[in-house]
């Protein structure tokens, strides 16, 4: 009678099981995936540096007809935010990834960042 080999005692399930450890062992590690937030930080500072900010327009006293108890106006509103234009190119892709964001639409914001980031990068 021959002996049996010694890998041959070893049921299939665990040397299977080992194999497979082995394998996953060698996979490289995943990189550190940014979340959306994280993203949209990073390239805020890109798009102030490149477009700047808005300027702010100046605060000015109160006016008699704030304090008494009136609902603004549509015109008092836009005066006071200084008409300032609405975002465009790569502010308005990152404005609406920050909406994504806030609504917890991760894959929309990923997709705006990504528009940002294109845009930005002349793609």
């Amino acid at each position: 009678m021959t002996p049996t080999p010694a890998f041959a005692r070893i049921p299939f399930s665990s040397l299977a099981a080992g194999c497979l450890l082995a394998m996953v062992a060698m996979l490289p590690a995943p990189a550190h995936a940014e979340t959306c937030l994280e993203q949209i930080v990073v390239l805020q500072k890109r798009v102030d540096a490149v477009q700047g900010k808005p300027a702010t327009p100046a605060a000015e006293p109160q006016s008699i007809g704030a304090q008494l108890n009136h609902e603004p106006t549509p015109g008092s509103v836009a005066a006071a935010t200084g008409n300032l234009p609405p975002p465009v190119g790569p502010a308005a892709a990152l404005n609406a990834a920050q909406n994504f964001q806030a609504a917890g639409d991760e894959a929309s914001c990923l997709k705006a960042v990504k528009e940002a980031r294109d845009m930005l990068e002349g793609r």
